[in-house]
């Protein structure tokens, strides 16, 4: 695999009429990965999909896709699928021939064509549809027939856009799982995802692409995004639910409610940033409320939430908010007194003028 392998975006520049829209945007997603495109509605994640699909051009910079300079190759002859949300089929060709379609077009025998859609079809669990019509299939089946008919096409590059938004949950789901199938081998394309969905994005992705303020904020791997965020404002984005206002000394300590951490950051105002799982709550007997244990906050629940992935609990510390799970399966109510162990390892510091 050469250094130029995949999608390739340089120093990209997308103008939304007389305002740009994205500068220097630069981006490498190599055969075989998965990068999902974040950011708040507005910034330009389907004008910069649309300009590697070669819909939109771009205002400057390049797009090189396996080692070939597209930048100004028609959208046609790019060799690149572009799916949008809501995906149409023929409705005259059955489910088999609809995948097999692309492979015709480019050549292959009509049987030939139908064994590879039938092998397509048989990765996404759909194998017992293949004669039926579209119109027969629900929203998650037609969304799989989609993408089974993308990869049919061979394409040098995959781009989905939104792929899941019209789904409901269930759906939602069994649609992540086909995308996984189908592009969970060293053969499938470069592939880069719209959506806005963190929890989604983190979920299928090799690397995240956070896009604020018209850049790329912060180009990650799922883990080190949600842990180590680049800037308070990716954090703030990302809905990391812990956000701590501390101060450094200049000298490798910041301080701050849930006590001391080391940091190189320059003296000054800090803020710290953890996932809720970083706190892990613990009851404090009556005889030990307000008595410092083994130099652990202690710290009030303001709310108990019951989620389908476990009790989450909203605490009170100084003037913080923060959330934190249980360490044990008692039963908790706001009011209760808790002792945050706090997993120093997972907590980050940020300056908070980042």
């Amino acid at each position: 695999m050469s250094a130029q392998d995949g999608v390739v975006v340089r120093d990209a520049h997308i103008t939304f009429g007389a305002r740009v829209g994205l500068r220097h945007v630069s981006l490498h997603v190599r055969a075989g990965e998965r990068l999902t495109l974040l950011g708040p509605s507005g910034v330009g994640k389907t004008s910069l999909l649309r300009a590697i699909a070669g819909l939109d051009a771009l205002a400057s910079g390049t797009i090189v896709v396996n080692g070939i300079d597209l930048t100004n190759v028609a959208a046609e002859r790019r060799g690149i699928v572009y799916l949008h949300q809501s995906p149409s089929l023929f409705p005259h060709l059955s489910v088999q021939d609809n995948v097999g379609f692309p492979m015709e077009i480019r050549g292959a025998t009509r049987r030939d064509a139908r064994k590879r859609a039938g092998a397509l079809l048989e990765r996404v669990q759909l194998s017992a549809f293949v004669e039926r019509a579209p119109s027969t299939l629900s929203g998650g089946q037609r969304h799989r027939v989609a993408l089974a008919r993308a990869l049919a096409a061979s394409p040098s590059a995959l781009l989905l856009d939104e792929p899941f938004a019209a789904l409901d949950p269930e759906l939602r789901s069994d649609v992540r799982s086909a995308v996984l199938a189908l592009l969970g081998d060293e053969r499938a394309p470069a592939t880069i995802v719209v959506t806005h969905d963190i929890d989604e994005a983190v979920s299928i992705a090799h690397h995240v692409a956070v896009l604020l303020d018209g850049r790329v904020a912060q180009h990650a791997m799922p883990a080190t995004l949600l842990a180590q965020p680049a800037s308070l404002a990716v954090a703030r984005f990302l809905g990391l639910p812990n956000i701590i206002a501390g101060v450094s000394d200049g000298a490798g300590v910041v301080t701050s409610p849930l006590g001391t951490f080391a940091s190189a950051l320059v003296a000054g105002p800090a803020v710290l940033v953890s996932r809720a799982d970083a706190l892990r709550a613990q009851h404090v007997p009556t005889s030990q409320v307000g008595i410092s244990t083994h130099g652990l906050p202690q710290a009030h629940i303001v709310a108990v939430h019951e989620r389908v992935g476990g009790t989450m609990l909203r605490v009170r510390i100084d003037a913080h908010e923060l959330s934190a799970v249980p360490i044990d399966g008692a039963p908790f109510a706001p009011g209760d007194v808790v002792t945050l162990h706090v997993d120093r390892a997972r907590i980050h510091v940020l300056s908070n003028t980042t």
